[in-house]
């Protein structure tokens, strides 16, 4: 197994034993104090899984929020309705799944399952943000429970950084190299 893949399967067990369901509120309340955030009006969200942080209370802002939906190996932008469905890997979408112009998305907020403080991030492995971030320019925020936290994830260079990383404890920029 490699070290990539061992770090995922250590992070998804900690985070299914340790994370706090109260943390996703937690992390919610901080994402809303961040200027970048005050200032957007389109806003992308993720709806949580195996116990990933629960940020969908930011939903009540008055943003048009939209949520990734899967199709192939791509990941596309859809507004929030008042329909969902099981999409893909069981994540809850939009019934009516009327695709946004990701150009005009603001700040887009990603789950992982580990992070470092440089901005890298593990995902499940599929790439589906990376290759949805590639080409665009947006706010990119992290966010995840404090335990899914590492020194170091290596990263290739397909891999896009977060400009942020948020959790129930602190919130770290990316420092300018």
């Amino acid at each position: 197994m490699s070290c990539k893949a061992e770090l995922r399967r250590e992070m998804i067990a900690a985070r299914k034993e340790g994370g706090n369901a109260e943390n996703g509120s937690i992390i919610a309340e901080k994402i809303k104090q961040l200027p970048e955030y005050k200032r957007a009006e389109v806003v992308m969200i993720y709806m949580p899984i195996l116990n990933e942080a629960d940020i969908t209370g930011l939903m009540g802002d008055n943003k048009i929020f939209l949520v990734p939906v899967t199709e192939g190996d791509e990941i596309y932008p859809c507004p929030v309705t008042g329909s969902w469905v099981d999409g893909r890997f069981n994540v809850p979408e939009p019934k009516d799944k009327k695709v946004f112009d990701k150009a005009k998305i603001d700040v887009v907020i990603v789950p992982g399952v580990a992070f470092d403080l440089k901005g890298n991030r593990m995902g499940y492995g599929k790439g589906y943000y990376d290759k949805f971030l590639k080409d665009i320019t947006v706010f990119k925020i992290g966010v995840c429970h404090a335990l899914q936290l590492t020194d170091e994830i290596y990263s290739e260079e397909h891999d896009i950084k977060m400009d942020m990383i948020v959790t129930e404890r602190d919130v770290w920029r990316k420092k300018s190299t």
